[in-house]
């Protein structure tokens, strides 16, 4: 018993000994997507205030490729000391786990959750002169007509786009056909030329096409309106009481990463994420800063991971 206790002790003390050292290099947060994209632009928000309260450089690493895989597999198998992190999101540590068959990391065993930083809805839009004016008028047509007479638009299996439609279509009992694209300016570019119907859309990459007259909002998914489309009511409100497709972003790192160095970094993102200035700029991004760290980040997840599954199903996702 002497013996254990003196090898746990050892233990205890040198995980808080690597705690207080830490950092004493620069950090690398990892972004699963090209430069210039949500999560990329969210990222380069936080890295340089958390420079500063880490008194070490943060670096960000753009890894792209497949959905978010490839960074994400990177972060999975880096050493869990707190020196490489993921800028994560509900695609790469939700809905992968529901659309590929060989993902090559497990969102629900390798990362332990540091920081939600923001939720953000999509905006449901269709061509400026469609003959769709509501929510009704859709859910009207799909009742009335086959399943895939409509079609809509998505940046992939899995994609936030994607996941919107799935919970539309489960919860109006009707089947869209999905058409995938390699991302939003594609799928934008086709629903302004009316190939497409519609498309569930993220608010930055839509709200200057709304505004500029090219698109025409019908509804936002989150539960209430968003500041950067005043006006442009939630679908639970039109038609759909319950309805709510709001994906969040968060800072993840890899599974065994010591407790005192998790909470640290989670302590200075919260604290980063809830100043009123970043708020604002997140806000302006159109999404809702949100802050929960390591524990109740976890229970979000895993609460998502067991609600999508179902309904990813339901809609005909089938990992490939």
């Amino acid at each position: 018993m002497r013996f254990l206790l003196a090898i746990l002790m050892a233990l205890f003390t040198t995980a808080a000994a690597a705690a207080d050292a830490y950092p004493n290099r620069p950090v690398t947060i990892v972004v699963p997507y090209t430069a210039g994209g949500g999560v990329d632009t969210v990222t380069r928000i936080l890295a340089p205030l958390l420079s500063q309260r880490l008194g070490q450089p943060v670096l960000i690493e753009n890894r792209a490729g497949v959905s978010g895989m490839v960074g994400s597999q990177m972060v999975a198998r880096a050493k869990p000391d707190g020196y490489t992190l993921l800028a994560g999101n509900t695609t790469t540590n939700v809905s992968n786990l529901f659309v590929y068959k060989q993902l090559p990391y497990d969102p629900r065993k390798d990362f332990t959750p540091i920081v939600m930083v923001d939720r953000g809805p999509c905006v449901l839009v269709v061509p400026p002169d469609s003959k769709f004016n509501s929510v009704q008028d859709i859910i009207g047509e799909l009742k009335s007509q086959p399943p895939d007479t409509l079609d809509y638009g998505t940046s992939g299996n899995g994609s936030f786009h994607h996941m919107s439609a799935a919970l539309f279509m489960s919860m109006t009992h009707t089947h869209m056909r999905q058409i995938a694209y390699k991302g939003s300016p594609n799928v934008m570019t086709d629903l302004m030329g009316k190939r497409l119907d519609m498309a569930f859309e993220v608010i930055p990459v839509a709200e200057p096409l709304i505004k500029a007259g090219r698109l025409k909002a019908l509804a936002v998914t989150s539960k209430t309106e968003m500041t950067a489309l005043p006006g442009v009511r939630p679908v639970a409100d039109l038609g759909l009481p319950g309805f709510e497709m709001v994906a969040w972003k968060g800072i993840f790192a890899p599974a065994g990463t010591p407790a005192p160095i998790a909470d640290r970094l989670g302590r200075e993102l919260s604290a980063i994420v809830r100043m009123p200035d970043v708020q604002k700029r997140l806000e302006a991004l159109g999404v809702i800063a949100d802050g929960r760290r390591n524990e109740e980040f976890g229970k979000v997840v895993q609460s998502d991971i067991a609600y999508w599954g179902p309904i990813l199903h339901d809609a005909g996702v089938v990992p490939e």
